[in-house]
């Protein structure tokens, strides 16, 4: 068994050492960034995430509409992609002020968008230029927002570090593990090159950075709250994952594109944060009460 891994290890090494050599590049320039960002909080990091939901958005709308078919393509993009633009401006701007406001704002998103559908004659019509926008609201807006709210509360810096790099850590430990061993195939009708080593390797690693980073930061959860919040980080990750794995199979598209040099796109690298940041801000107020 021993000799069989470390032969996996010594073939897999050669074709896939400048896609992590990339991957390795960007993590030393962007983590950098995002530590920052998250520090500052305020305005700089809500127009940071606004910037990489809006960039995230456009990959996510060219890929469900499509190139050759859907609605008018302005500047290279389907026109609905700028009113989704509008939206996750719109959606993170409400939550730097607050969870009713931005309640309000993904409510009034979600009717405008309806509206702007409903002015095509045909129902199918209508319904096909809707569904694809709604989805990116739903995806990105209602998830996405998250990143904002999580980092206003009392110990937001704190806990915005826990979640976006415990969701960072399980990736990376999922990549790397099934990279190197992974055999059986998690859903190869969602993602073929998605293991079970890899993610039981990202759960338990995961998990245990997750750890780690609560230490790190001072949170200092108690071991209860932390033995129960780290698997279930690690595994919100994990279906992160497969969710836009879904979106991007059913888009016919392999990666989101290719703006973050070894990761993919912005979309790609938001996957697993997505649903992390949502579930450790509902903890929060739920414990907090």
């Amino acid at each position: 068994m021993r000799a069989t891994i470390l032969t996996r290890l010594r073939t897999a090494a050669p074709a896939r050492g400048d896609a992590l050599l990339a991957r390795v590049l960007s993590a030393l320039v962007g983590v950098p960034v995002i530590l920052g960002l998250i520090h500052l909080g305020g305005v700089a990091y809500a127009l940071a995430a606004a910037a990489v939901l809006c960039a995230a958005s456009l990959e996510l709308t060219g890929a469900l509409y499509g190139s050759g078919r859907g609605p008018l393509r302005v500047w290279g993009q389907p026109a609905p992609a700028y009113l989704a633009l509008a939206i996750m401006g719109l959606l993170t701007a409400a939550a730097h002020h607050g969870a009713d406001r931005w309640a309000g704002a993904l409510t009034l998103s979600v009717a405008l968008s309806l509206l702007w559908a409903l002015r095509r004659p045909r129902p199918v019509e209508a319904l096909s230029l809707w569904l694809p926008l709604v989805a990116t609201v739903a995806y990105l807006g209602l998830l996405g927002g998250h990143l904002v709210l999580l980092r206003r509360l009392p110990d937001g810096r704190e806990l915005t570090l826990l979640a976006v790099f415990g969701a960072f850590a399980v990736d990376t430990a999922a990549y790397m593990v099934g990279r190197t061993v992974g055999r059986r195939k998690l859903a190869p009708h969602l993602s073929p090159g998605k293991t079970w080593e890899g993610t039981l390797g990202g759960l338990g690693l995961g998990s245990l950075v997750i750890v780690f980073i609560n230490w790190a930061t001072g949170l200092r959860l108690s071991t209860g709250e932390i033995a129960v919040l780290a698997p279930l980080m690690a595994m919100a990750a994990t279906l992160g994952d497969l969710c836009e794995s879904f979106l991007k199979r059913g888009a016919g598209v392999k990666d989101a594109s290719t703006a973050i040099p070894g990761h993919g796109g912005f979309l790609d690298r938001l996957d697993s944060v997505l649903f992390v940041v949502p579930l450790v801000y509902y903890w929060r107020l739920l414990v907090s009460g």
